[in-house]
């Protein structure tokens, strides 16, 4: 149920009814509320706002449905600024895009639009898709084109790491045998020689000094391709700042302005000019030179007294200043135009020279990063190469210590070391290519699921107009059926692009006695009736029951009272409430009837369709 507070709405100075569920009729005579109630619903809804919306008279208003069971409470309030009226508030369509299906496929009084084109004759299409428009399709096409572009990237990747993951688990097992063969020698090479506990320290503590070494090594290497990296990217910047030229140009601000005061001052010489002689154009063209001047009329020309000088003058000596006026103007205009385009000029000069500025500004920051980053980098390097000499000569040392029967246990020993690093590597990559390629099916999934989503983004337009020319014929079918017109059937004709296959208009063809007729032949009731049917046809495409509860019928004049009946009986299953205006003589709906007596009209107003 719903519970209306109105105040200053069309013809309604205030009222509190009452809507419930199913079919509510509005029943009265002219002048006595029924299409201002119906005014307030829309505009509570979310509808649209002109100026007489608002009480004529009135400075503001405002309605307010609430809903006792949820306790929800919705209200628009109207403020008048001289012929404008403004909205504000909460409305229970808080979205466009419904608030726009509710005006064509809902709101069914005169002046709905499908109802009006169909009176008219005119196209249909651009009515039963506008709300298509609002859904901004081209621009979800591109987002998701963009992230399917993004996931095919991620799973091209992972397909090249599922390849290099077998590749790099033969490498793994290769080196595993290797160093299980490694570890195998040293073994039995320790075994033959019974060495003491010192010699045996000594090969361990030689054993740390290599692997030691072989990593500092190993961040050398990282280290000098590094520096090369960044002299690279310092050459490339060098050579982009060297060819970057920032054009000298004066500070074209204050030429600018004073350009643009130039422009004010021929505008509003212009203006003067323009009030004058259309001034007095307007009194030589319409023959009211009388009302401004004495005339002396002669036979050769009519002498006059300017009523701005009081000098005597004719008509053809005003009309030869009109006409100095009007080259004034057209000069002052060629003028402002000139200057309207070097102030355009001017002012892309100085972006464009703000632009380059910024460009150099940004590449010698980049620049001094680069330099900065690689006598960081050089100086690592430098703390690198005496540490790896450093490494290298306690490597030796300890070498040398060893007595020569262990210089096969040396080698044994550095290709252990270097194995295991190597293996350490490896195992590190195959881990990080495991994860990539675990992904492939979560990526191709997605890039299927976008796939199907742009598709029927795509396809939305053309399945929304089947499904309207689909529940026109079935409505159309019950219509027939139901009120006996005197045509036999209406259709809307699907005109399609051959060449892309996109409809570009739907035709309203309807056929009396196997021939096709125009809504001009038909009564005021049928072309009523198809008018509904086409707006009926739009609320069921768009699934506008789903959003907006409710169907408001008004303006039906053109139908009997039987007819009335009939459709009232024929819409109340396609939403909650149903609210439709009716005159006494229609007689009693199985509903709820809404009187009069539930609101105060303007004193002395006829409404303009009450």
């Amino acid at each position: 149920m719903w519970n209306l507070e109105i105040s200053n709405i069309a013809g309604i100075r205030d009222g509190a009814p009452t809507v419930k569920p199913g079919v509510n009729a509005v029943q009265a005579s002219n002048w006595q509320g029924k299409t201002s109630l119906l005014t307030a619903l829309r505009t509570v809804m979310g509808g649209s706002i002109t100026p007489t919306t608002l009480t004529d008279g009135a400075t503001e208003g405002h309605v307010r449905l609430s809903e006792p069971d949820s306790e929800q409470e919705y209200e628009r309030r109207l403020e008048r600024n001289g012929t404008t009226v403004t909205a504000h508030g909460q409305p229970y369509l808080a979205d466009e895009q419904r608030q726009k299906a509710a005006e064509l496929f809902a709101f069914l009084d005169e002046r709905n639009e499908v109802r009006t084109a169909v009176r008219e004759g005119a196209d249909l299409t651009p009515h039963l898709i506008e709300p298509l428009k609002r859904e901004d399709i081209d621009g979800q096409i591109a987002a998701l084109k963009a992230e399917r572009e993004t996931v095919e990237s991620e799973l091209d990747s992972a397909q090249t790491a599922a390849t290099e993951l077998s590749e790099k688990t033969a490498a793994i097992s290769r080196l595993e045998a290797e160093l299980s063969e490694l570890r195998a020698d040293l073994d039995e090479l320790d075994g033959d020689t019974a060495d003491s506990s010192e010699q045996a320290e000594r090969r361990e503590e030689l054993t740390r000094a290599r692997r030691e070494r072989e990593q500092v090594n190993q961040r050398v290497n990282r280290l000098e391709r590094k520096i090369e990296s960044l002299e690279s990217q310092i050459e490339d910047t060098e050579t982009e700042l060297a060819d970057l030229t920032v054009p000298a140009s004066p500070d074209h601000a204050e030429t600018v302005e004073r350009k643009q005061a130039e422009l004010r001052e021929l505008e509003a010489e212009i203006e003067t000019l323009e009030a004058l002689y259309n001034v007095t154009n307007r009194v030589l063209d319409e023959g009211q030179l009388d009302l401004v001047a004495d005339i002396d009329r002669r036979i050769d020309s009519d002498r006059l007294t300017c009523w701005a000088c009081g000098s005597e003058t004719t008509r053809e000596e005003m009309e030869e200043q009109i006409d100095g006026l009007s080259d004034a103007i057209t000069s002052r205009r060629e003028q402002r135009a000139s200057l309207r385009s070097t102030v355009s000029d001017l002012q892309s000069k100085q972006r464009e020279a703000e632009q380059t500025r910024r460009r150099k500004q940004s590449l010698e920051a980049d620049l001094d990063d680069l330099r900065t980053n690689l006598v960081d980098s050089r100086e690592e390097l430098a703390a690198a190469r005496d540490e790896l000499a450093d490494r290298t000569e306690r490597v030796e040392e300890l070498e040398e210590q060893v007595a020569e029967t262990d210089d096969r246990r040396k080698s044994l020993e550095q290709e252990i070391a270097r194995t295991e690093t190597e293996l350490a590597t490896l195992r590190d990559e195959k881990e990080q290519l495991a994860e990539r390629a675990d992904r492939r099916e979560q990526l191709e999934e997605r890039i299927s699921d976008l796939t199907a989503e742009i598709e029927s983004l795509r396809s939305r337009r053309e399945r929304v107009i089947r499904t309207a020319r689909s529940a026109f014929d079935e409505a159309l079918a019950d219509i027939v059926t139901k009120f006996n017109p005197s045509f036999e059937s209406a259709r809307l004709d699907n005109h399609v692009d051959p060449e892309t296959g996109r409809t570009e208009q739907l035709e309203l063809v309807i056929a009396r006695d196997g021939r096709e007729i125009s809504v001009d032949a038909l009564s005021e009731g049928e072309v009523e009736l198809i008018g509904l049917i086409a707006a009926l046809a739009g609320h069921e495409a768009f699934d506008v029951a789903e959003d907006v509860p409710c169907i408001l019928i008004d303006d039906l004049g053109g139908l009997a009272s039987e007819h009335l009946h009939t459709l009232v009986t024929y819409l109340e299953a396609r939403t909650e409430y149903l609210v439709t205006t009716a005159y006494p003589e229609a007689g009693e709906f199985d509903g709820h009837v809404l009187s009069p007596d539930d609101w105060d009209v303007v004193s002395d107003r006829v409404e303009q369709s009450a």
